[in-house]
């Protein structure tokens, strides 16, 4: 069952609005369709998370992660 909205409570943005995302400690940073990046806090990182997954938003955390491994570890 989808139980996702196109609002996010406490976000002022669709998820048609959101193009990609990274998070760290308790921000995420994210970069809207229009060019825009804003931040958000939330008390439920792991559902807003969910919520942008659904809405096709990409995760920059996972090309960072392994752009840092493949510079100081990869031969």
């Amino acid at each position: 069952m989808n139980t996702f909205t196109t609002r996010f409570a406490g976000f002022e943005f669709s998820g048609t609005q959101v193009s990609a995302y990274i998070f760290s400690i308790d921000t995420f940073v994210i970069s809207l369709k229009d060019g825009r990046v804003v931040r958000f806090t939330t008390d439920d990182p792991e559902l807003f998370e969910r919520w942008l997954q659904h809405h096709g938003a990409r995760n920059i955390n996972d090309k960072v992660g392994s752009m840092i491994y493949n510079f100081y570890f990869e031969e």
